[in-house]
């Protein structure tokens, strides 16, 4: 899953779907304003605004805790673009309501949840704990008549629909639009995962982050999730993300719930389940009970219950794991659980279901995926195609498989036994 997902907790989305460039309509030109939270992002902030530069009239941007020169590449490139600069410095002796003191007596407050005990690592330094206050700080700012927000380290694989698709939300009513963000890539440019991230939003009052991490944008308005334009790549490589104190996002949302005897929205829950999965199981196990007593929203329970699934997994306990994705998939379609459920039931040696949940996340690539999706697991998934038709006999679509499989993964020498042994199975006349 990625950092945040647009619709607020509790809530069904509002869709206005902008799928092709050719519904962008021509005619005046919005006045469009980036903002930007960045640390440290002096070695590829200047490169973002050299991608949409062109296509905005102001930055605003809020540096925290940095210490190289990202606001001085800041102003040479806001003066190079012809941009206006807007720049707020935030640090914990600045903003000291913002952070908490990262000792282990901060997170003993109240009561565990699942009677786990917290041991750490702990840095002794202040950490920010209020992300969505921090970004409220430069949200105020600016004059333009829409928000685009984008991190230091992205880039826009079409800044120039930025703002025809401003100027088509106006026409619609919409005040607030999210559009696909792409993470999490292979060296070849495949997306490991991708979900929708508040992009877009017209510059009203009524508009404001909320969460202390994994924060998202409420408007009270139309909301739009588009497929299709304003498309984003998180290229991960700002020195600041290498600064982060190890379980940032676990640290803050554990102090969250236990400072508020865990009376906190359902997506607290989830956030923190989603953090603690691999490291603490049995809370995260916890957290997702108390959650899915609260939420409502089909899709995200059904991102819920994959998790579920996935902790399962790791523990290697396929045929619970596997029960856990069918109810992810009866709650909501989905193509991350599909793929995860193709991987477990081959492992149970459940051939034929492996193959029909390949099916299922294929036919489920055609649904609006507003939590998750990625190309990596479909192509990792071709692999178990290719084993399992050929147990079931099917020996020419395995090697089908196989050979899709390895134009992905040339170098995996386990995939190319496989296309040996499917070869010399044809030349035999075995199977179908």
């Amino acid at each position: 899953m990625n950092d945040s997902i647009s619709p607020e907790p509790n809530s069904q989305p509002m869709d206005v779907v902008l799928a092709r460039p050719e519904e962008l309509v021509e005619g005046r030109c919005p006045t469009v304003a980036l903002y930007l939270l960045v640390k440290n992002g002096e070695s590829c902030v200047g490169r973002l605004l050299d991608n949409v530069g062109p296509y905005i009239h102001e930055v605003v941007a809020v540096v925290n805790d940095t210490t190289d020169k990202t606001i001085d590449v800041l102003a040479e490139k806001c003066k190079q673009h012809d941009l206006m600069l807007t720049a707020v410095t935030v640090t914990a002796e600045t903003h000291p309501h913002l952070y908490i003191l990262d000792v282990a007596e901060t997170y003993r407050v109240g009561k565990p949840l699942a009677g786990e005990s917290y041991e750490g690592p702990f840095t002794g330094k202040p950490l920010l704990a209020d992300w969505a206050s921090l970004r409220n700080i430069g949200w105020e700012l600016g004059n333009s008549e829409w928000k685009l927000f984008l991190d230091a380290d992205d880039v826009v694989v079409d800044p120039e629909s930025i703002p025809g698709l401003c100027l088509a939300l106006e026409e619609r009513g919409v005040d607030l639009a999210t559009t696909k963000y792409q993470y999490c890539t292979t060296p070849d440019g495949r997306s490991q995962s991708e979900a929708f991230r508040e992009r877009l939003a017209a510059n009203v009052p009524a508009i404001r982050w909320h969460g202390a991490v994994h924060e998202v944008l409420r408007g009270q308005r139309l909301a739009a999730h588009i497929d299709g334009n304003l498309r984003v790549t998180d290229m991960r490589d700002s020195k600041g993300a290498g600064l982060r104190p190890s379980g940032r996002c676990f640290k803050i949302l554990y102090h969250e719930g236990r400072s508020h005897h865990w009376q906190v929205p359902p997506r607290t829950f989830l956030y923190l389940a989603m953090e603690a999965k691999r490291t603490m199981p049995r809370l995260a196990e916890a957290a997702l009970n108390r959650y899915m007593e609260l939420s409502t929203w089909r899709e995200e329970r059904a991102w819920a219950m994959n998790m579920r699934g996935e902790i399962c997994e790791a523990e290697e306990n396929f045929e619970a794991a596997s029960t856990w994705y069918r109810l992810s998939l009866l709650e909501h379609p989905g193509v991350k659980a599909a793929f995860r459920l193709c991987y477990t039931t081959f492992y149970e040696g459940k051939w034929e279901e492996s193959v029909g949940a390949y099916n299922v996340g294929l036919a489920n690539k055609s649904v609006l995926q507003v939590v998750d999706s990625g190309e990596v697991l479909e192509d990792a998934s071709k692999i178990l195609m290719a084993s399992a038709l050929r147990k079931l006999g099917r020996v020419t679509e395995a090697m089908s498989f196989c050979e899709e499989a390895l134009r992905v993964f040339p170098a995996n020498s386990a995939l190319q036994a496989l296309h040996d042994g499917l070869a010399k199975d044809i030349s035999r006349g075995v199977g179908g």
